[in-house]
């Protein structure tokens, strides 16, 4: 009996205990882990817009991945009582010695009110070190292709109205810039789709006006919908309330809808369109994946050496021996940088395989050098899969390869999925008329040739077939042969050009009749035709289009220390754009005496400062 009194006075005691064992085993699962100094040094604030219990779960339960190893925090934003709990965070973050502050800014709309409460309260807030804002959730390619797999479950889109419905404005004033940002999110998500329609309509935070705000929601979705009691799909695309899995923004939609409509949210997946075989598809919350976000704007924020770069060595490939001669070729930068292959012609899935594999080394960010003769070949592909063209780092090109016809879609209005990597990219590469290329070509033609006053060089091209790529081709070609005839000064008898166009039998014959004519010229006179390909590596077709005639064929630019040169060149090309991302994100702006450091919403494409200093490492061209 007096064992029983006993162990029920404990009880309490022990509860308690428990309670504050657990409350210190969380906290210590990131903020008292033990970190180097440099770990230290940078502090990483995410704020993020209050959601309510199950939406904040999300967002905590990635952020615990992206902390573990660094000095970070994270804060919800209510109101004007968040004040206390950004000073709370921002003194953990100096307390683990942080020198400097990146903030990380979970918010689809720069434009958010919320957001630039946080930015107000944290310059008020008197910050002792210099504080940097990165881009917004929304203003990257995570946010686009979380909308994107919302679109893949609906059918039949060419006969659909999409709307797509974001949250967070409080007065006309936000509610038009916020429309902006979700209005450049959901077209770049829908892109490919060919949607009978796309609207967005920006849901309001103000609960002293609820029901006013809920009536003109309802006639706005209304006006968007398809005409005529058309298909009209409602698609929730925000980070707003998310209590539970009942009580939310979504769950407030379902009451609102146009007659007919249909609503595909986090929690709907009753409503969600089958596969096919009666199941519905689950739609993972956009909160899904955040992790990896975090850790790439980080990585972004940091200054970014050869060892934490990983390269993609982007080129054709063909058999073992093709692939092993340029993975041999290489070789000395493999010391120096990790490098991982993608042979293929700009494969999505190839190129996926190479940079999780970088992942998996400890590379921070990575390269894709595009190893191709054309400097356009394959760049859209790589720039869209990488999603620069999200960004606003991706430049209009031309692909010089579009006529082989590598799409990788996945079936008419359905675009291929980008690569979501906690990786930063950027590409760099192709050949055109680099004058290491020209030399190393030049080297090729000296070591072939008996009589260089007599002989005359033949450079030969892949080619397209494009009328319009295949004069461009020939045009750096020619400027191959001017770099060759004034490095050589004028030591061979002439220097042509001309392209195979060997994938196109029926524009390739002439050229053929070309080129062999041109052997046939150079073989007057007691001369010589030294045909050379001007290709990566190896040689094309020449044995077979020139069988019966007397010349000498030589290789082309790999494997030969002058293409190590341009390799490397390249990846300091690509480092270059790292810098200079980070460069003009750290803007310097004096705000009440403090350095605040301001990342601008999206860089421009025509950065005049990134491409002078582009320009600069090609010197050589």
């Amino acid at each position: 009996m007096n064992t029983k009194k006993h162990m029920s006075m404990l009880k309490p005691c022990y509860c308690l205990a428990l309670v504050v064992l657990l409350a210190v085993s969380i906290k210590s699962g990131f903020a008292e882990e033990t970190l180097s100094r440099k770990d230290r040094q940078t502090g990483f604030l995410v704020v993020a817009a209050d959601r309510g219990f199950l939406g904040n779960e999300e967002i905590i339960d990635e952020f615990h991945l992206f902390a573990k190893g660094r000095n970070a925090s994270l804060v919800f934003v209510t109101d004007e009582r968040t004040q206390k709990y950004l000073d709370t965070e921002v003194d953990s973050l100096l307390q683990r010695g942080a020198e400097r502050i990146v903030t990380i800014p979970l918010f689809v709309s720069p434009q958010d009110p919320r957001y630039r409460l946080a930015r107000n309260l944290l310059q008020g807030g008197k910050v002792s070190v210099p504080v940097s804002y990165a881009r917004s959730y929304g203003e990257s390619v995570f946010a686009v292709e979380a909308l994107v797999d919302r679109l893949r479950t609906i059918r039949s889109p060419a006969d659909t109205s999409l709307i797509v419905v974001g949250y967070g404005a409080v007065d006309s004033d936000s509610e038009q810039r916020m429309l902006d940002d979700w209005k450049h999110i959901a077209e770049k998500a829908a892109a490919g789709f060919d949607f009978a329609s796309v609207s967005v309509v920006i849901g309001y935070d103000k609960k002293d006006e609820a029901e006013k705000q809920t009536a003109r929601l309802k006639q706005e979705l209304a006006g968007a919908a398809g005409p005529g009691g058309g298909k009209t799909v409602v698609m929730p695309f925000h980070l707003g309330p998310r209590l539970d899995s009942m009580m939310s923004f979504d769950a407030k939609l379902k009451w609102l809808l146009p007659s007919g409509a249909q609503l595909v949210s986090e929690d709907s997946a009753g409503m969600q369109p089958s596969d096919g075989a009666g199941r519905s598809k689950n739609i993972p919350p956009i909160a899904a994946g955040l992790a990896a976000w975090f850790e790439r704007e980080a990585s972004l924020s940091q200054p970014l050496a050869a060892e934490d770069v990983g390269i993609v060595f982007l080129s054709h490939g063909a058999d073992f021996n093709w692939n092993e001669t340029m993975r041999e070729s290489v070789q000395p930068l493999a010391k120096r940088y990790k490098i991982e292959f993608a042979f293929s012609m700009a494969d999505p899935v190839t190129v996926e395989r190479a940079i999780r594999k970088l992942e998996q080394r400890g590379a921070k960010a990575a390269i894709i050098v595009r190893v191709f003769a054309m400097e356009d070949s394959f760049r859209k592909s790589v720039e869209r899969m990488a999603g620069l063209d999200v960004e606003g780092i991706a430049r209009d090109a031309a692909d010089n390869h579009a006529g082989h016809g590598h799409g990788h879609g996945e079936g008419a209005g359905i675009p291929a999925p980008r690569i979501l990597t906690r990786l930063p990219i950027r590409t760099v590469g192709g050949l055109d008329s680099h004058s290491l290329f020209a030399a190393a070509l030049l080297e090729r033609a000296r070591t072939l040739s008996r009589n260089p006053v007599r002989d005359t060089v033949i450079l030969v091209a892949h080619g397209s077939g494009s009328d319009h790529q295949n004069d461009q081709w020939n045009r750096v070609l020619e400027k191959m042969a001017a770099h060759m005839q004034n490095a050589g000064k004028g030591e061979f008898h002439a220097i042509k050009v001309a392209t195979w166009r060997e994938d196109w039998p029926d524009k390739r014959e002439p050229w053929i009749r070309k080129v062999r004519d041109m052997v046939g010229e150079a073989g007057n006179d007691g001369g010589r035709a030294i045909v050379i390909p001007a290709r990566t590596t190896g040689q094309g077709p020449e044995k077979e289009f020139l069988s019966g005639l007397e010349y000498d064929l030589g290789s082309g630019f790999a494997p030969h220390p002058l293409f190590v040169q341009w390799v490397d060149e390249q990846i300091q090309m690509g480092l270059a754009q790292f810098a200079e991302t980070r460069r003009a994100a750290m803007a310097m702006l004096e705000t009440d005496g403090i350095k605040q450091e301001i990342v601008p919403n999206r860089l421009s494409r025509s950065n005049h400062a990134f491409y002078k200093l582009i320009k600069q490492i090609k010197k050589r061209k």
